[in-house]
Parts: C-alpha cells; sequence; structure tokens
C-alpha cells in the first residue's frame, strides 16, 4: 500500500520497485493460504477471465505475439494480487490496516512531492522533457500521477485518516497540490464525478432520493449552460496566453488532447476492421499503427476501446462483465447498514465507491486497467460487498442488503 506510487526506475516488461513488494505479498499470501485451511475467494476472475482468454487468441493470431505474451502474464499478476488482497483483507482488522496505510502514506508523499516543488529538487519532482513542466513524481506519467492522487483523496475521505481533524485537512491540501501539479484535464474529471457522486449520497442520506436526483439535474444543467454559454476555445486561448505555465500546460492543451484522442479512436477502429475481429493482440495497438504508417501512432488510451480492438468480442464482453460486477458490488457497499460487516473497518465506504467511480470515468480516455491501485479499489470494494466468516470479530453485525441509507 505506501509504496504504490514508486514506479521509477523502471526495470524489463514494464516492471517497478513496487512490484518486489507485489511479488512479496503474493508468494506469503500462497504460503498463509496453504497452511491456513481457510476457505479463499477471487473476485472478478470472470471477466478477467474472458479478457486474458480473448487476449490471448488475439494474440496468437496477432502480428506481435511476444508483446500480447507480456501483457497477458501482467494481468495474471494483477488478478493474482487482488485475489491475495481480497482474502487477506478479510482477517480481523486487517481491511482496516490497508485503508490506512494506503490514506497516510500518499499524504507522505504528496508532502515530499510539494517540498520538492518549493525547493526546485527537480530528481523528486520527476519532470521529463516529454512532458514539459507537468510534475510526475516517481510515477512516471502525468496522467497515472493525476489518477494516483485523486483516489488518494477519497481513500483519505472513507477512512477518515489522519484521524485528528486538522492534520487530515493537512493531508487533502497536500494531495489537491499534489494534483494540481500534475496538470491534467483528465484528472479534473475524475475529481469532479466523484464529488458529485458523494454529495448526492449526502443529500439523499440528509432528503430522499429526489433531493439528489434534483442534485444531479441542477449539476447537469449547469454545466451545459455553461458549456453553451461559455466559448472554450476563447478561454483555451486565454490559458495558452495566459504565461502561467499551469493554465497552459492544463486548460491551454485540452483542445490539443481530445483532437489527438479523437484521431487515435479513428486509428484504431480502422486498425480493427481492417485486420479481423479477432483484434491485434493486448498492448499492440501503438506498435502496428506505426508499423503501418498511420500518423498518430500511440496506445489506445481507452480501456473499453483497447478491450474490442486488442482482445475482440471476448475482451468486449469482459470489460462488460466487470463494469457490470463492479457496479453490482459497489451498490451493495452502498446498501450496507452504516458501521457493519466490514463496513465497521472503513468509517465511509462511499469514498472508495467514488474513488472505483472515477477510475471507469477515466478508463474512457486512459488505459486505467494497468495501473495497479485500480485493482486494490476493486479488491477492498469487493471485500465490503461480503458478510464476514462466522469466527469475524465483526460478523456480530452482519450487514444486510436492502433499503438502508447509504454509508458516507
Amino acid at each position: 500500500m505506501a509504496f504504490q506510487p514508486i514506479l521509477q526506475p523502471t526495470g524489463p516488461g514494464h516492471t517497478s520497485p513496487v512490484d518486489l513488494f507485489t511479488v512479496g505479498t503474493l508468494a506469503l499470501v500462497a504460503i498463509w493460504a496453504a497452511t491456513s485451511g481457510r476457505k479463499l475467494g477471487a473476485p472478478f476472475v470472470l471477466p478477467m477471465g474472458l479478457l486474458i482468454l480473448g487476449g490471448a487468441i488475439a494474440g496468437l493470431v496477432g502480428p506481435l505475439p511476444g508483446t500480447s505474451l507480456l501483457q497477458l502474464l501482467q494481468d495474471l499478476a494483477l488478478i493474482a494480487w487482488t485475489a491475495a488482497l481480497f482474502n487477506i483483507a478479510r482477517r480481523p482488522n486487517v481491511l482496516r490496516m490497508l485503508t490506512t496505510t494506503f490514506a497516510c502514506s500518499a499524504i507522505g508523499w504528496a508532502t515530499v512531492l510539494v517540498v520538492a516543488y518549493m525547493a526546485h529538487i527537480s530528481v523528486i519532482e520527476g519532470i521529463s522533457a516529454a512532458d514539459g513542466n507537468r510534475l510526475l513524481f516517481t510515477l512516471g506519467d502525468p496522467n497515472y500521477a493525476a489518477a494516483y492522487w485523486v483516489v488518494s483523496l477519497f481513500m483519505v475521505f472513507a477512512t477518515k485518516r489522519p484521524r485528528r481533524a486538522p492534520v487530515r485537512w493537512f493531508g487533502y491540501t497536500m494531495l489537491l497540490w499534489a494534483f494540481v501539479l500534475t496538470e491534467s484535464n483528465g484528472g479534473l474529471l475524475e475529481l469532479a464525478v466523484g464529488v458529485v457522486f458523494i454529495a448526492a449520497l449526502t443529500v439523499r442520506r440528509r432528503h430522499g432520493a429526489v433531493a439528489a436526483l434534483a442534485l444531479l439535474l441542477v449539476t447537469g444543467s449547469v454545466a451545459g449552460a455553461a458549456a453553451q454559454t461559455v466559448s472554450f476555445s476563447a478561454v483555451q486561448q486565454w490559458a495558452a496566453q495566459s504565461g502561467q505555465p499551469l493554465l497552459a500546460n492544463s486548460l491551454g492543451r485540452s483542445d490539443n488532447s481530445t483532437s489527438q484522442r479523437s484521431v487515435l479512436v479513428h486509428e484504431s477502429l480502422q486498425l480493427y476492421y481492417s485486420d479481423g475481429l479477432l483484434g491485434s493482440g493486448p498492448r499492440t495497438t501503438k506498435q502496428t499503427l506505426y508499423d503501418k504508417q498511420y500518423p498518430y501512432a500511440k496506445e489506445a488510451h481507452d480501456d473499453y476501446l483497447a478491450a474490442l480492438t486488442e482482445r475482440g468480442p471476448l475482451g468486449a464482453i469482459g470489460i462488460v462483465a466487470l463494469l457490470l460486477i463492479a457496479a453490482w458490488r459497489s451498490a451493495r457497499v452502498l446498501r450496507m447498514p452504516p458501521g457493519q460487516g466490514f463496513g465497521a473497518q472503513v468509517p465511509r465506504p462511499a469514498g472508495l465507491v467514488a474513488g472505483l467511480l472515477a477510475m471507469g470515468v477515466a478508463g474512457a480516455y486512459y488505459q486505467v486497467l494497468h495501473f495497479r491501485f485500480v485493482w486494490i479499489l476493486l479488491a477492498l470494494v469487493a471485500v465490503l460487498a461480503t458478510v464476514p466468516d462466522p469466527d469475524h470479530p465483526d460478523a456480530a453485525r452482519p450487514p444486510a442488503d436492502g433499503g438502508e441509507a447509504p454509508r458516507l
């Protein structure tokens, strides 16, 4: 949990320093599972099985089987790690330990980055020539970095850690500051979606479903009216010419980012139609576009599009199944009575659901299934949606399925 952002320096096969701890987790949990005699679970195996099977078939018939094989091995490692987290988090007080560690360590890393920014310590800021003055810390990619800080904000909200409110608000400030330094437009959308979701749940709990729906309608209407009234191109031009790096590299480049993604979507679909319905193989979009001399050769930057174009029909079914199962488990979490079941260890479970929703939105313009912490969210939400074992301390207050106010 603590080393999630430590992705630099990279090793062979896109490995990172944090993967040493991932391997250690898998090894130790395997030993524990073999000797504990406990019943184990493996959430999300069905959708991931479809994604892996579709990727394997596409990789075998595709142009880059070696690249596809590497990605499939990474997929297997991620689903194994998710299962490991799911099973150990169901033990007494482990869920609280994992979420608290994630929240507090993220605040610590954000504070280190902010101090490095103020002191101009470039080796810690993580600035790269390709990304201008966007601060990446050790995350290696501005979009990955923005998503990590957004998820961390929701993790702090969910855990109410640190315990003391002034320290927690200091943590929020550091995390928001670190997020702003990534200059990510997509991250801003993720944060907004999660905040609106939590606000709607809060209104529903206090004033009912009608009031929550009214809030969502008003928010959507205001956003739509602003889009129609305000000239976004004028805002972009103002930001680009403002002389402020934060504005120029966020709002000022948003039109360019949108047009590039539109081109990439068009090219990926063309590639899919020309290469066959089985797909080109996982993680092959960039190299295939380059080999066929398309003008904009990049990775898919879209989990939903990549599932179809790289893994074929089975991949498309797999990603839909993953979304549906994650949504079903999230709904169960929100229906749990406050403080009962595993919810006794997470004061505001809706924060984890908000983070997962934000990453679901981000999947439309990033490939977030490659983000390690997304699988942490999936594992933790899966735990919260289950009933504790009979010998578990929280089993004395078993969760219920229906009709209760959501736990915020």
